[in-house]
Order: structure tokens, then C-alpha cells, then sequence
């Protein structure tokens, strides 16, 4: 569980880091202002439901997995190591789990209600809501364009991180 701690934040700082990402928000910063990088988060997790078919073979252990057998997994493991989290996360989990959040990302609304949700507890992003609701063709593009260029990328240096994690290298030996 730690190791998908520490593999999640690498996966937002890898992402943050990104040419690829940077020129998104820039695009999308217009209308999404300063929540730009959380919107490109959301439409990543809703693309990824999307394209699933596609990126699921980019990882070996994935090849064979419905998108719901993962996100079940993922929140399974969630559930399981709940004592470990922290901050942020040990609060968030219940709901994430219970409100089976990961799931409801495959609709356009689930991400509206999503971002509704986020505006309730942070006033600092109470404008992304509306972003999604206004989501024009032009943007959906530009974001679609991101996630399927970026995807692969992250894939790679995901493999890459976890290949050279100490963790890894000690249950290689």
C-alpha cells in the first residue's frame, strides 16, 4: 500500500511536470482559470474509462481486466490498507470507497457531480463545476488529445519507477 502511495505521488508529480500537461492547461486555463489542473485531472480519470479497451494492454497485469474488475481492486485495496492513510487521504477514503467515486468518473456527469462536490468543500474551485457544464467541443478535444498522448507516457515511466524502486529491486533479488 505504501509503495502505492508513494507510486500516486509520483504519478501527480510526473503528470504536473509534463510538457504535455502544461500546454492542456494552458489551453484549457481560458475557460477553466485556476482550476485548469483539476479539470485535466478529471477528464484524465474520465478518458481513461473511456479508452480503457486501449490502454488496459500497456501494462501486462492489465491485458485481461474490465475497467470495473479494476477500479473493484483498487478500492478493495483501499479498503484494506485504510489504517495507512493519511492527511488528506484518510479522510477522503470512506467516501472514495462508499460513494464508489472511481466508477462515477466514466460519465461526463458523474465528473460535474464530481466537481460539485469539490466546490462544496474548497471555495477556491467553485467556478469547476461550471467549466464542466459549459465543456465545449473544442476543449473535450483538446483534453482527449492530452490523455491519449500523455497515457502512454506515464504508463512508461510508471513501469520505470517501480522497476527502479528500491522496494522492487529487494523483493527482486
Amino acid at each position: 500500500m505504501l509503495l502505492g502511495v508513494e507510486l500516486h505521488r509520483f504519478i501527480d508529480s510526473f503528470t504536473d511536470e509534463h510538457e504535455l500537461t502544461k500546454k492542456a492547461k494552458a489551453l484549457l486555463r481560458y475557460k477553466a482559470k485556476r482550476t485548469a489542473s483539476i479539470a485535466l485531472d478529471l477528464l484524465g480519470d474520465y478518458f481513461l474509462h473511456k479508452h480503457w479497451e486501449t490502454m488496459r494492454v500497456m501494462q501486462d497485469h492489465s491485458t485481461l481486466v474490465t475497467v470495473d474488475d479494476f477500479i473493484h481492486s483498487m478500492l478493495t485495496e483501499i479498503e484494506t490498507h485504510q489504517s495507512l492513510l493519511v492527511g488528506k487521504a484518510a479522510h477522503m477514503a470512506p467516501y472514495l470507497t462508499s460513494q464508489n467515486w472511481l466508477m462515477s468518473y466514466k460519465t461526463l456527469d458523474g465528473i460535474i457531480h464530481a466537481a460539485e462536490g469539490m466546490a462544496l468543500r474548497h471555495s477556491a474551485v467553485k467556478d469547476l463545476p461550471l467549466f464542466f457544464k459549459q465543456l465545449d467541443s473544442q476543449d473535450y478535444e483538446i483534453a482527449e488529445q492530452w490523455f491519449l498522448a500523455f497515457y502512454p507516457k506515464l504508463m512508461k515511466a510508471c513501469q520505470d519507477w517501480i522497476v527502479e524502486h528500491p522496494a522492487h529491486k529487494m523483493l527482486s533479488l
